[in-house]
């Protein structure tokens, strides 16, 4: 785990500065630049949305007696968007973009777990519960 996310904190930085470089050659600098403010400012109006969305979820989860499990999930991602968003750069806008995406969400958060019950059933991951 430790080695991908040194990769990713390598290679992701200089894959950005390829990309907003290549850009800025194709079309210019600051077409580049409005265009990192524009995706800032709309993954921020987006991220609010969805935001909203996902607490208007819970709410209704609790109103009902059922654990807000989906909003919570729901806010995890937005967590992990917000600063792909706000980040300059191309790649990190179109991963936080699709972070926005509920279905997407929810695929990747169902994935997750499947990984993880695996994990478990083999082994490999051990959960220890502590009472207090």
């Amino acid at each position: 785990m430790i080695p991908i996310l040194a990769a990713l904190f390598i290679i992701g930085p200089i894959a950005e500065i390829y990309v907003l470089l290549t850009a800025a050659n194709a079309v210019g600098v600051w077409p580049v630049i409005l265009a990192c403010i524009g995706t800032a400012v709309l993954g921020g109006f987006l991220l609010r949305l969805e935001g909203l969305a996902a607490l208007r979820s819970a709410q209704a989860d609790m109103t009902d007696g059922r654990v807000p499990v989906e909003a919570a999930v729901d806010a995890i991602f937005l967590v992990l968007a917000a600063p792909l968003l706000m980040t300059p750069g191309f790649i990190t806008d179109a991963i936080g973009f699709l972070l926005l995406v509920p279905p997407l969400r929810h695929w990747i958060a169902r994935q997750a777990l499947k990984r993880l019950r695996r994990s478990i059933e083999t082994g490999d991951t051990q959960v220890f519960i502590k009472r207090f």
